[in-house]
């Protein structure tokens, strides 16, 4: 699977060139809706999985795509909204349930830039993944701490981690932690990180400030530690989980952490859908819509 991925890496930039023209003309099949130019992040409700869509200028990043299952739904949510190109996506890690609905999206939108750390697997989410960036001439980027990708607004997101410490036993370990900043708020994407990323990032970066969270791994009892938390030290938190999903997200101990860390504002999927909040500039009022 690894010679697969290099292979792609090697190949994808000759593939390009003569696709170009076929990504350009399927544009004009996707709505012509004018994208907004305000900054927001949607955390879109995808059960039990992540998909975040980062809004900026007129620019738009997709972080993870859900399952297999609601690939299709991500694909219309985008389009609804007027997306009709992807400036990047990211694949936090190759867990199905982040990376299930990626190979629609690729397949229904021109990608410009792809982020995926080396981890693979041997499953069919992952296999239709390559398949679908091998398809589309896409090449896919390897990211290292302190990577950042700029937008035309002037916001940017940050490759955080995970760093050369972080043992490779765990693929939630081994997710891409990303900070998406616009002016001075700032908001960081956990992906499935779990207690040992979260340490090497505090290690790493031991001023971390957050206003908004997503979350690590759904909510779940092996990520958001109590130290973690009060480090970050977040105004608002998004746990992205299924209704009555079968892990019990998410875990009683992650909500109470979060209440001693003093975040009384925890928004999950399962109960109030789609969250989608606006980031404002410092001078303008704050409004957190849900």
């Amino acid at each position: 699977m690894k010679r697969r991925l290099r292979l792609i890496l090697w190949c994808a930039a000759a593939v390009a060139f003569v696709l170009g023209g076929v990504l350009q003309a399927a544009e004009h099949l996707l709505p012509q809706e004018e994208l907004t130019s305000e900054t927001a992040v949607h955390f879109i409700d995808v059960g039990q999985g992540d998909a975040a869509l980062l809004l900026s200028g007129g620019q738009a990043v997709l972080i993870d795509a859900g399952t297999v299952e609601s690939g299709a739904a991500v694909v219309r949510y985008l389009q609804d909204l007027g997306v009709s190109r992807l400036y990047a996506a990211v694949a936090t890690h190759p867990h199905a349930d982040h990376i299930g609905g990626m190979a629609q999206v690729i397949e229904s939108f021109p990608v410009e830039h792809f982020y995926m750390g080396p981890e693979t697997q041997n499953t069919t989410s992952f296999s239709d993944l390559l398949d679908a960036l091998q398809a589309q001439g896409v090449s896919p980027t390897i990211p290292t701490p302190g990577d950042t990708l700029a937008f035309d607004s002037g916001a940017s997101l940050t490759f955080l981690g995970p760093a050369e410490d972080v043992p490779d036993g765990n693929l939630n370990d081994r997710s891409l932690i990303t900070l998406f900043q616009a002016d001075e708020q700032k908001v960081l994407l956990m992906g499935d990180a779990e207690a040992a990323a979260e340490q090497s990032l505090l290690a790493h970066e031991p001023d971390l400030r957050c206003d908004v969270l997503k979350v690590g791994h759904h909510g779940g009892a092996t990520s958001s530690s109590l130290t973690f938390l009060q480090t970050v030290q977040p105004s608002v938190a998004v746990i992205s989980c299924g209704v009555d999903n079968d892990y019990g997200h998410p875990d009683p101990q992650t909500l109470q952490n979060l209440s001693l860390a003093g975040v009384t504002d925890v928004r999950i999927t399962a109960e109030c859908g789609t969250v989608i909040l606006p980031l404002h500039p410092p001078s303008s009022s704050k409004e957190n819509a849900a």
